[in-house]
């Protein structure tokens, strides 16, 4: 399970150069283009992996994780019972399912 963000200034370039109009972090992360992008990163990195580490369901958010809110330190650092009770609802859905 993987719960996915883009970075603002990256999904915003790759998407003007795909002619995708950005009008904001989650208009692109529920493009349809976006998604399939992102669906083949996942499966090139699950690629990699061995079989019991690989990504078998995810979702990618609407927004972008940053130090400003909350789900990251200052350094960087994923706050994980942070995300844990910000996205409960998501995580259990993708184990429901």
């Amino acid at each position: 399970m993987a719960i996915l963000t883009l970075d603002g200034e990256v999904a915003a370039g790759w998407a003007r150069s795909r002619g995708i109009p950005v009008t904001d972090l989650a208009g692109l992360a529920g493009h349809p283009e976006v998604l399939a992008e992102v669906g083949a990163a996942v499966a090139a990195a699950n690629e990699r992996l061995a079989r019991v580490q690989r990504v078998k369901r995810w979702r990618l958010l609407p927004a972008e994780w940053t130090a400003e809110t909350e789900e990251l330190t200052p350094s960087l650092k994923l706050k994980r019972r942070v995300v844990h009770a910000k996205y409960a609802g998501i995580i259990d859905e993708l184990y429901r399912d």
